[in-house]
Protein backbone atom coordinates (compact mmCIF):
# COMPACT_ATOMS: atom_id res chain seq x y z
CA UNK A 1 0.00 0.00 0.00
CA UNK A 2 1.07 3.32 -0.54
CA UNK A 3 1.57 6.10 1.98
CA UNK A 4 -1.53 8.09 0.19
CA UNK A 5 -3.80 5.24 0.16
CA UNK A 6 -2.09 4.39 3.97
CA UNK A 7 -3.16 8.04 4.56
CA UNK A 8 -7.31 7.61 3.05
CA UNK A 9 -7.86 4.44 4.69
CA UNK A 10 -6.82 6.24 8.37
CA UNK A 11 -9.12 9.50 7.34
CA UNK A 12 -12.03 7.21 6.62
CA UNK A 13 -11.82 4.94 9.68
CA UNK A 14 -11.61 8.36 11.56
CA UNK A 15 -14.63 10.21 10.48
CA UNK A 16 -16.80 7.35 9.82
CA UNK A 17 -19.54 6.72 12.37
CA UNK A 18 -19.50 10.70 13.13
CA UNK A 19 -22.85 12.52 12.90
CA UNK A 20 -22.99 15.28 10.67
CA UNK A 21 -23.40 17.36 14.44
CA UNK A 22 -19.99 16.25 15.32
CA UNK A 23 -18.10 16.74 12.02
CA UNK A 24 -19.12 20.61 12.77
CA UNK A 25 -17.96 20.56 16.49
CA UNK A 26 -14.87 18.84 15.26
CA UNK A 27 -14.51 21.95 12.29
CA UNK A 28 -14.99 24.72 14.61
CA UNK A 29 -12.00 23.09 17.25
CA UNK A 30 -10.12 22.61 14.24
CA UNK A 31 -10.67 26.32 12.91
CA UNK A 32 -9.92 27.56 16.98
CA UNK A 33 -6.55 25.25 17.00
CA UNK A 34 -5.49 26.98 13.33
CA UNK A 35 -6.19 30.41 14.36
CA UNK A 36 -4.04 30.01 17.25
CA UNK A 37 -1.40 28.91 15.59
CA UNK A 38 -1.66 31.89 12.96
CA UNK A 39 -1.31 34.38 15.76
CA UNK A 40 1.69 32.28 16.90
CA UNK A 41 3.41 32.83 13.90
CA UNK A 42 2.62 36.58 13.92
CA UNK A 43 3.79 37.00 17.32
CA UNK A 44 6.92 34.92 16.29
CA UNK A 45 7.79 36.37 13.17
CA UNK A 46 7.08 33.40 11.67
CA UNK A 47 5.32 34.36 8.28
CA UNK A 48 5.48 30.38 7.19
CA UNK A 49 3.96 29.68 10.00
CA UNK A 50 1.38 32.05 9.91
CA UNK A 51 0.01 31.49 6.27
CA UNK A 52 0.01 27.96 6.82
CA UNK A 53 -2.32 28.17 9.63
CA UNK A 54 -4.42 30.71 8.36
CA UNK A 55 -4.83 29.16 4.83
CA UNK A 56 -6.36 26.35 6.95
CA UNK A 57 -8.68 28.26 9.63
CA UNK A 58 -10.27 30.05 6.12
CA UNK A 59 -10.49 26.09 4.51
CA UNK A 60 -11.98 25.33 7.48
CA UNK A 61 -14.55 28.53 7.49
CA UNK A 62 -14.83 28.03 3.86
CA UNK A 63 -16.43 24.13 4.77
CA UNK A 64 -18.49 25.78 7.50
CA UNK A 65 -19.86 28.34 4.77
CA UNK A 66 -20.27 26.09 2.35
CA UNK A 67 -22.16 23.29 4.53
CA UNK A 68 -24.99 25.42 5.74
CA UNK A 69 -28.05 24.24 4.14
CA UNK A 70 -29.10 27.02 1.43
CA UNK A 71 -32.91 25.43 1.38
CA UNK A 72 -33.25 26.77 4.96
CA UNK A 73 -33.80 30.87 5.03
CA UNK A 74 -34.30 30.66 8.70
CA UNK A 75 -33.09 34.22 10.85
CA UNK A 76 -29.88 32.04 12.18
CA UNK A 77 -28.81 30.72 8.89
CA UNK A 78 -28.57 33.89 7.54
CA UNK A 79 -26.73 35.09 10.33
CA UNK A 80 -24.15 32.49 10.33
CA UNK A 81 -23.63 32.78 6.18
CA UNK A 82 -23.09 36.51 6.74
CA UNK A 83 -20.80 35.91 9.48
CA UNK A 84 -18.93 33.43 7.98
CA UNK A 85 -19.03 35.54 4.81
CA UNK A 86 -16.73 38.50 6.88
CA UNK A 87 -14.45 35.83 8.41
CA UNK A 88 -13.93 35.16 5.20
CA UNK A 89 -13.22 38.59 4.05
CA UNK A 90 -11.20 40.04 7.03
CA UNK A 91 -9.18 36.55 7.51
CA UNK A 92 -7.03 36.74 3.97
CA UNK A 93 -6.27 40.50 5.11
CA UNK A 94 -4.17 39.28 7.85
CA UNK A 95 -1.47 38.21 5.36
CA UNK A 96 -1.13 41.66 4.27
CA UNK A 97 -1.01 43.52 7.86
CA UNK A 98 -0.45 40.88 10.43
CA UNK A 99 -3.63 42.10 11.70
CA UNK A 100 -3.97 40.14 14.88
CA UNK A 101 -7.28 41.95 15.92
CA UNK A 102 -8.67 40.34 13.06
CA UNK A 103 -7.88 36.89 14.15
CA UNK A 104 -8.66 37.93 17.81
CA UNK A 105 -12.17 38.86 17.04
CA UNK A 106 -12.46 35.62 14.95
CA UNK A 107 -11.35 33.24 17.44
CA UNK A 108 -13.52 34.72 20.02
CA UNK A 109 -16.66 34.11 17.33
CA UNK A 110 -15.93 30.86 16.06
CA UNK A 111 -15.67 30.07 20.68
CA UNK A 112 -18.84 31.10 21.45
CA UNK A 113 -20.22 29.31 18.28
CA UNK A 114 -18.48 25.98 19.42
CA UNK A 115 -20.03 26.81 22.89
CA UNK A 116 -23.34 27.27 21.37
CA UNK A 117 -22.97 24.31 19.12
CA UNK A 118 -22.15 21.75 22.01
CA UNK A 119 -24.43 22.84 24.66
CA UNK A 120 -27.64 23.57 22.09
CA UNK A 121 -26.95 20.92 19.16
CA UNK A 122 -25.06 18.47 20.60
CA UNK A 123 -26.81 18.95 24.76
CA UNK A 124 -23.30 18.30 26.04
CA UNK A 125 -23.84 20.21 29.71
CA UNK A 126 -20.52 23.06 30.02
CA UNK A 127 -19.37 22.03 26.52
CA UNK A 128 -16.11 20.31 25.93
CA UNK A 129 -12.53 21.90 26.89
CA UNK A 130 -10.04 19.76 24.60
CA UNK A 131 -9.51 19.45 21.13
CA UNK A 132 -8.94 15.97 21.90
CA UNK A 133 -11.89 15.24 24.39
CA UNK A 134 -13.79 16.78 21.50
CA UNK A 135 -12.97 14.55 18.70
CA UNK A 136 -12.74 10.92 21.10
CA UNK A 137 -16.03 11.39 23.05
CA UNK A 138 -19.34 10.62 20.88
CA UNK A 139 -22.81 11.72 21.81
CA UNK A 140 -25.35 9.12 21.74
CA UNK A 141 -28.62 10.99 22.06
CA UNK A 142 -30.75 11.39 18.69
CA UNK A 143 -29.50 14.24 16.71
CA UNK A 144 -31.64 17.19 16.59
CA UNK A 145 -32.79 18.48 13.49
CA UNK A 146 -29.14 19.39 10.86
CA UNK A 147 -29.38 22.53 10.08
CA UNK A 148 -26.92 21.79 7.49
CA UNK A 149 -27.28 20.22 3.92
Amino acid sequence: MSAATNMNTYLNNHYQGKTPEQLIQMLYKGALRNISLAKQGIDENNPRKRGEHLGKAIAIITELYTSLDTEIKDESIQFLRELYSNMLTELPKVSLNNDAKALDLTYSYIKQLNHIWETEVLNKEGGQSGYEDTISKQDNSPPPRSLFA
